[in-house]
């Protein structure tokens, strides 16, 4: 980590002035599928970042409560609305300049982990202070392009950060847990921060009104095409962390023990997003909605207000009574954590299911009218071709809406991080000289292909295998009359241009895999699949 005395002894930096807080939304244009092909990154996400939001709601209401000095000058800087990190860049340190006490913060995610790292030595150590947070720092928290990593939950130690830097009992309490840095040479690491802030502060729970207003205008792109289901969505968040254990997620490892918010809170956060800002539709992004502890009251609260909204599932909780209530609060989609059709690979991700469970959860759904965004993971230990095909073909016989596919990832801190590291010797590679510092991806060891700078773990299929599979798998989902038609019949009209895109850029891949692929019955398939007389229409 940079060392505070970079800041305490530039003359540059004040912690007895109103303070100034960037917030810097940073990382989500690199994608490992974009990486490979950037014609994808027309389809990519694009949305605020909440993390930051809350950060910054969490600093007004600290003000209001007399718990800081002043309420700091906050901005918030979203790459989509820059055209390059020079942009980005640039409008950061000018609007901070005017200040002795400028903060950056910015969430640090595994995939962009070189793009933000890039990003921030540009940055002068001896002017500003720069604060990382987010997944990554949560479980990798040694980083040397930052003053001060914050682990776990952020508004506590913010709130110490600004009340405490350079004092001599900076550091110190419980305010300062979470709080990584270094002082003088000496490195101090604390453990995560928990906290139930979700559940207590009050309306709005995020800071929206600093995202409203882009400092730098560029038309932001629409979110995906497949999320879709009204015409200006909102991006909301109302339980912290996940009840679940699965062996890829690190959820619970950043936000500790399950919170909801309350309904009459979240009552008050819609009415700022229906009334004040317009939206008329949410994508609920938590990581099981159904495990908010008052699911039933929310579900009452949302057919009030009567908005469309998507949200995130496990199948076990999917009854068709569920599926009903849901439809009847203005549930459209749902992105369903089915991951796999195969009792094994269930049991190896410790997901808690059946392959039987995740069956009647996509057809309750679909039986409604709620169209199924279907998680699906290829690529444990055990998989083989055989076996992925034969898991493909039950895939194809349920009614999901949208297959996101995706090959098993040995996230850092994860559980398959952890196995990883047991068989793949390598993967200690991943930190500086085979340290704990800068752990992230290494494209230059293990490629540039999904899952980026990481090595897959199958034992039967290579990297590139599973890549070829990767995408067959996506061209026989979708490359179907009865996928389209679903997908018509779900997908807003001012949408299908976007969708019609997305075909052709299917053909086209399931084209490259029939003439490049290395498995023969790869490209067996993908030729089958182009000469169909109904892909035809596409070109």
């Amino acid at each position: 980590m940079l060392d505070l005395n970079l800041l305490r002894d530039s003359g540059k930096f004040s912690t007895s002035v109103k303070p100034r807080i960037a917030f810097v939304h940073h990382g989500f244009r690199t994608t490992q599928i974009e990486i490979i092909d950037k014609r994808r990154l027309r389809f990519s996400p694009r949305y605020a970042s909440l993390g930051l939001l809350n950060l910054a709601r969490s600093m007004e209401v600290d003000f209001q409560n007399q718990q800081i000095k002043f309420l700091p000058e906050m901005r918030y800087f979203d790459e989509d609305c820059f055209e390059d990190d020079w942009d980005l860049l640039k409008s950061v340190t000018e609007w901070l300049q005017s200040s002795k006490a400028g903060y950056i913060l910015v969430g640090l995610y595994t995939l962009a982990f070189e793009r933000t790292a890039t990003f921030l030595k540009k940055i002068d150590p001896k002017e500003f202070c720069i604060v990382v947070g987010g997944a990554h720092p949560t479980v990798a928290p040694q980083v040397d392009f930052a003053h001060i990593v914050v682990r776990g939950e952020g508004g506590v130690p913010l709130k110490h950060i600004l009340n405490k830097l350079f004092q001599s009992d900076f550091g110190q309490g419980n305010e300062a847990k979470g709080i990584c840095y270094q002082l003088d040479r000496e490195l101090h690491i604390s453990s995560p921060a928990f906290d139930n802030s979700l559940a207590t502060i009050p309306p709005p729970a995020f800071a929206y009104h600093l995202s409203q207003s882009p400092t730098n205008f560029i038309e932001r792109p629409q979110e995906r095409w497949w999320k879709a289901v009204g015409h200006s969505p909102q991006l909301y968040i109302c339980t912290q962390s996940c009840r679940a254990r699965c062996t890829f997620c690190s959820t619970y490892l950043i936000h500790g023990r399950q919170v909801s918010r309350p309904v009459e809170f979240i009552e008050g956060d819609l009415n700022c997003i229906i009334e004040e800002f317009g939206h008329d539709s949410i994508q609920f992004h938590d990581d099981d909605l159904l495990q908010h502890e008052e699911f039933d009251k929310l579900m009452e609260l949302l057919f009030k207000k009567k908005i469309t909204w998507t949200c995130n599932a496990r199948s076990e909780f999917i009854s068709i009574e569920r599926a009903e209530q849901m439809y009847w609060a203005g549930c459209r989609k749902v992105f369903l954590g089915v991951e796999s059709l195969n009792q094994q690979s269930l049991d190896y991700y410790r997901k808690k299911t059946t392959v039987e469970m995740n069956q009647i959860a996509v057809k309750n759904l679909h039986r409604v009218g709620i169209g199924v965004v279907c998680g699906f993971i290829i690529g444990a230990p055990h998989d083989t071709l055989n076996s992925v095909l034969e898991e493909l073909e039950r895939v194809l016989e349920l009614p999901i809406f949208f297959l996101s596919t995706a090959i098993l990832t040995p996230d850092v801190g994860t559980v398959e991080y952890h196995r990883a590291k047991k068989k793949i010797p390598e993967i200690s590679l991943l930190g500086d000289n085979g340290t704990g510092v800068n752990i992230q991806p290494r494209p230059e060891l293990f490629g540039t292909s999904a899952p980026y700078g990481l090595p897959t773990v199958c034992d039967s299929l290579s990297k590139n295998e599973l890549n070829e599979l990767y995408t067959l798998v996506n061209c026989e989902f979708f490359l179907r009359e009865s996928a389209y038609n679903r997908i018509k019949l779900l997908t807003p009209r001012k949408r299908m241009d976007e969708v019609r895109s997305w075909y052709e850029w299917t053909i086209q891949s399931a084209a490259k895999l029939s003439r490049e692929a290395c498995q023969e019955v790869v490209r067996h398939r993908a030729s089958t699949l182009i000469s169909g007389t109904w892909i035809k229409q596409f070109n």
